[in-house]
């Protein structure tokens, strides 16, 4: 085999190994824990979605873009921005339609919340939310009741 050859096949295996440990990570969950569900077209406005997994976490913005905050329990109770001229939150939370994995049993809680918000310049802003019960009659645990992340607000 010529050196051209196996230099070529090297490459195809890095890259090809690359990929593969990249792909391992995401679904290891140790990708991020908000992604952009908007197309990638360069500078414009991008919808964040942000989950119950990014608890104490940081995610980056851009002026415009907009931040889903979806929460699994109806038992939160969403603060809102600590810094609303940098990122203003767009009205109340609202329920959003029940799992079909979630019995229609009254006090489940798990009805996801969504809350709005629009990162409007640059800064810093935290959204916070709490709770006090997990479940009907069900005290949370430790770690369990306060739900924070910082969002970075780049110009």
């Amino acid at each position: 085999m010529s050196f051209h050859r196996v230099a070529q096949s090297d490459r195809l295996t890095a890259v090809a190994v690359a990929a593969f440990a990249a792909s391992i990570m995401a679904s290891a969950g140790c990708g991020t824990a908000a992604f952009r569900a908007s197309g990638p077209v360069a500078g414009s406005p991008q919808v964040i979605v942000v989950r119950d997994n990014a608890n104490g976490k940081t995610v980056p913005a851009r002026a415009g873009d907009r931040i889903e905050l979806i929460l699994s329990s109806s038992y939160w109770r969403v603060t809102g921005s600590s810094a609303p001229s940098v990122l203003r939150q767009n009205g109340p939370p609202v329920p959003l339609p029940r799992p079909s994995s979630c019995a229609d049993i009254p006090g489940l809680g798990c009805t996801p919340v969504r809350a709005g918000f629009t990162a409007l310049t640059g800064g810093k802003a935290v959204i916070t939310a709490s709770r006090s019960a997990c479940g009907e009659a069900l005290r949370c645990r430790p770690g369990q009741m306060r739900f924070a992340v910082v969002v970075i607000v780049g110009k």
